[in-house]
């Protein structure tokens, strides 16, 4: 997946957390490891199977490429 559709299905998974779980600090998802492991962990426990589908590709995407940029 290229670093646009990623950042497009990225987007997308934001908008759906927000219908599915309420709001969210974005600012932190972005710079705390721990809140984003709560995060996403909350998003996996959610009934939504298009959330958990879509959450286990964004966050392989983004592992990958913070693996890359290291």
């Amino acid at each position: 997946m290229n670093n646009q559709n990623v950042y497009a299905v990225y987007a997308e998974f934001l908008v759906q957390c927000r219908r599915v779980m309420g709001p969210f600090d974005i600012e932190k998802l972005a710079s705390d490891e721990a809140y984003k492991a709560d995060f996403f962990n909350r998003v996996m426990l959610s009934e939504d199977d298009q959330l958990f589908k879509m959450a286990d590709l964004v966050n392989r995407a983004l592992t990958e490429e913070a693996r890359s940029v290291h």
